[in-house]
């Protein structure tokens, strides 16, 4: 296995979709993976690099003409995912974050909206970040005490903290969900925000020191009486929250499933490689049955992984209900991102320790966008 290695055939994937892969796999190769060291050990947020996104278009795939994307769809977002992520998880953790920043105003935003803040972050030139886990909110949103109260003027104050906010202080724009309305069922209450930084009463408490995915921005956030303009409320109604949220939850998980393919498969490669050049008891690592089933093993669930987020990608696009083969793709590839990493260290020894980005880096890929 090497940078070489695609998907075994699919029927069902195109011929634009496979030159798109090699297209970006070119790219990533050239311009991702040379970064990808300074990233982690300058523990450097990797925002030089959204601009050469923009300029090839990879920020607009998910978003329609109509908007200035390219409608390519959630299949094209598996493929940049899977690509992105064999390469540099913080990237392509800060890339999901700016799409799904942006996808609550493109599909619910007022024109008004749309204009001010689509073309920076489609450009490249802008990052996103979408704030809702809280301290006492994790995947049980509904019990977040964040609370938007309307003033004389019908702006918002709001208050209430946030927390493991990816893109959270680096960020130029945020999608926040908070209640504003407490005498209605959980889900009836909640709406959704656009914020700036700029905003009075935004504090950033500070950021998160993390065990992996050292170029990626982690911040827990205060509102203190933050005031936000009526015309910033998604949706023009308040109680569009949990519609919002939901729209837009099977596609997260479909591309944290492809960033999971791609920590696999970088996983897979380097225990192929390691295997195949050590030398023990006068043979090559590969030589011995555990690590070769291993080995064999890591490739077998890889395939079903992508064939899954694949699967996903196409009920998505396809305008069907993705929720469980959404979920089931995210559970199952981020799994076996986590397990692939640690069995390449077993396989790598003590030179699997001694520098293992992807394994410190497996962690990170079981824990955002909720559970199933």
């Amino acid at each position: 296995m090497s940078e070489n290695y695609y998907p075994i055939e699919n029927v069902l994937v195109t011929e634009d979709e496979k030159k798109f892969r090699k297209e970006v796999r070119e790219w990533v190769l050239n311009e991702v993976l040379p970064e990808a060291d300074r990233i982690e050990h300058e523990k450097l947020f990797p925002r030089h690099l959204f601009k050469k996104m923009g300029e090839r278009g990879y920020l607009k795939v998910l978003f329609p003409k109509s908007v200035g994307g390219t409608e390519l769809g959630i299949k094209y977002g598996f493929i940049l995912g899977e690509e992105i992520g064999w390469a540099c998880r913080p990237l392509v953790a800060a890339l999901d974050c700016t799409i799904f920043g942006s996808i609550p105003i493109m599909r619910f935003g007022t024109p008004d909206q749309i204009k001010k803040y689509l073309p920076g972050a489609l450009n490249g030139d802008e990052i996103g970040a979408i704030a809702m886990t809280e301290p006492g909110a994790g995947s049980d949103v509904f019990s977040m005490k964040t609370f938007a109260e309307k003033d004389s003027n019908g702006d918002y104050i709001i208050n209430g903290e946030k927390r493991f906010i990816t893109n959270g202080s680096k960020a130029d724009f945020l999608t926040l969900w908070c209640m504003t309305d407490l005498n209605v069922r959980p889900h009836l209450g909640m709406s959704a925000f656009i914020i700036n930084p700029s905003f009075e009463g935004f504090e950033i408490v500070g950021d998160f020191e993390l065990m992996g995915c050292y170029g990626l921005n982690n911040t827990y956030m205060r509102f203190n009486n933050m005031k936000v303009p009526k015309e910033n409320l998604i949706g023009q109604k308040e109680g569009l929250g949990a519609k919002i949220l939901l729209d837009e939850l099977d596609s997260e998980r479909t591309l944290a499933a492809a960033s999971g393919c791609g920590g696999a498969r970088r996983a897979i490669e380097i225990a192929a490689k390691h295997a195949n050049e050590r030398m023990q008891f006068g043979k090559a690592l590969k030589r011995f049955e555990w690590v070769s089933f291993t080995i064999a093993d890591m490739a077998i669930k890889l395939e079903a992984a992508r064939n899954l987020t694949y699967q996903a990608a196409c009920v998505i696009d396809a305008g069907k209900d993705a929720s469980k083969i959404a979920a089931i793709a995210k559970v199952y590839a981020t799994d076996i991102a986590f397990e692939c990493a640690n069995v390449a260290l077993q396989i790598c020894g003590g030179l699997g320790y001694m520098k293992g980005e992807y394994n410190k880096d497996a962690g990170s890929y079981l824990n955002p966008n909720g559970s199933p």
